[in-house]
Formats: C-alpha cells, sequence, structure tokens
C-alpha cells in the first residue's frame, strides 16, 4: 500500500494525453493511450536517430569506373 502512494507521488502524466498516469498502465492514462503510442512506433512516427541506411538503389547500382 505504501509503494503505490509512492508511485502515485512521483507518477508522471500520461504522455499522450497529459492525464495522471493510472498504475495498471503506467506510463500512460488508458489502454486508449499506450494503443495510440504503439501504433506511432509501428507506423515510424518516432524514430531513433542515427545513420540513414544506404537505399537499396545503392546496393544494386553496377559499381562506377575504378571501384570495385
Amino acid at each position: 500500500m505504501q509503494r503505490e502512494k509512492d508511485d502515485m507521488r512521483t507518477a508522471r502524466p500520461c504522455p499522450i494525453c497529459g492525464k495522471p498516469a493510472s498504475f495498471a498502465e503506467r506510463p500512460f492514462c488508458s489502454r486508449h493511450c499506450a494503443e495510440i503510442d504503439l501504433h506511432r512506433w509501428l507506423s515510424d512516427a518516432y524514430r531513433v536517430p542515427g545513420e540513414v541506411a544506404p537505399s537499396d538503389e545503392a546496393e544494386s547500382a553496377p559499381p562506377k569506373p575504378g571501384q570495385k
């Protein structure tokens, strides 16, 4: 019981809508907001920064003269 009270005092708001986070769906307020977040990850709305991958065309293109 004490742990739940401590968690509720330090709980951050839902990252999707800003409502208080639910203990069961933490860090979200509801299953709906959790599914919105999952959809954003799966549809590439969120991206982790990194190097740009070479395109398929560059890999299948014939080498330029003087290159192996």
